[in-house]
């Protein structure tokens, strides 16, 4: 049992929802799912079961929440005893991210890196992968997370969180029922694109050009600068995009629903990176420490899977009682 795993437990848990819960840790759905159900495999009993209200603890789960928290509290307090000379940190943290991340891992970082450090005032600034590399490069930001690494040997790069990106398509879109579609049949669809320096849109590309795939033509409707424009135009039914399947949690199928390609999965990692020219700052090392310690490492959890199912009813099946 590690922490990580006791910190995800609390975050389902006071937030009643896997999705919910996932994003605190940033984490997708599906993994907190797998990190739950390795859970009661450890403990030989069902701690999560699903309620009127959305996700409820059975008894052993309240009993291991409780211990959950006990430990937790302990282990921070540690922690801020062990670092507590670093209290003292005061100045300016310069944080440069691309879409996903920046939407959906950066904000919970800086606040709870705040908590700690009240001091550090954090500027955020979010903008396409490619962009900030360029901004790295130029020294105008401290550090930055991107979706997509490049070969590029003046940057350090630490991956962070597993992502996967779907095609997000109107809920009463024929793909919507089907849940995964060969590649071949995004012939002629109107698509609604991401600018050409986005993360999420090099790695499509990336994704099937490794497996010699090459994509079909497609209408390009409108070009949008970030996720949620992208899902705001799927949602009013002005056509189908590549997505983070993160950005998707909160909407109902009914108005916009996420298919997979048959051909290829389309999982990336999230990358922390910094230039790497010169030691970074006691600010940036600090905030570098505190990302490696409040996100699980990669390396401990599974790539989201590529091929969700294609109803509540059969996720329910399929998942059985953590979900």
């Amino acid at each position: 049992m590690e922490i990580h795993q006791l910190r995800v437990l609390v975050a389902v848990a006071n937030t009643g929802s896997l999705s919910a819960g996932g994003r605190k840790a940033g984490l997708t759905q599906p993994a907190v799912t797998r990190l739950i159900q390795r859970l009661e495999k450890e403990v030989g009993a069902p701690i999560l079961k699903r309620g009127a209200s959305g996700i409820e603890l059975t008894p052993q789960g309240e009993a291991l929440l409780g211990f959950a928290r006990r430990m937790l509290a302990e282990y921070d307090s540690l922690v801020a005893q062990i670092a507590a000379p670093s209290n003292d940190l005061a100045g300016r943290l310069r944080i440069i991210s691309s879409t996903t991340p920046g939407e959906y891992l950066v904000p919970e970082l800086v606040s709870s890196f705040n908590r700690l450090h009240p001091r550090v005032a954090a500027e955020v600034l979010v903008t396409d992968s490619a962009a900030v590399l360029d901004e790295l490069l130029d020294r105008q930001w401290d550090i930055g997370f991107v979706g997509r690494r490049t070969q590029n040997s003046a940057f350090v790069f630490r991956p962070v969180a597993w992502d996967e990106i779907v095609l997000a398509v109107p809920g009463r879109h024929p793909f919507a029922k089907r849940g995964v579609i060969p590649l071949s049949e995004l012939a002629g669809q109107v698509f609604i694109e991401r600018e050409d320096g986005s993360g999420t849109r090099l790695s499509v590309r990336d994704a099937f050009a490794q497996r010699g795939l090459k994509l079909p033509e497609w209408r390009v409707a409108m070009v949008l600068g970030s996720t949620h424009a992208v899902v705001s135009a799927v949602d009013s039914g002005l056509g189908v995009g590549f997505v983070t399947a993160r950005a998707l949690e909160q909407h109902p199928p009914s108005r916009v629903s996420a298919v997979r390609i048959s051909e290829a999965p389309l999982t990336r990692l999230l990358y922390m990176v910094r230039h790497r020219p010169g030691p970074p700052s006691p600010i940036v090392r600090a905030f570098e420490r505190h990302v490696t310690k409040v996100l699980p490492r990669v390396e401990s959890i599974e790539p989201p899977r590529t091929f969700a199912p294609r109803s509540r009813r059969t996720r329910m099946r399929r998942s059985g009682r953590t979900r």
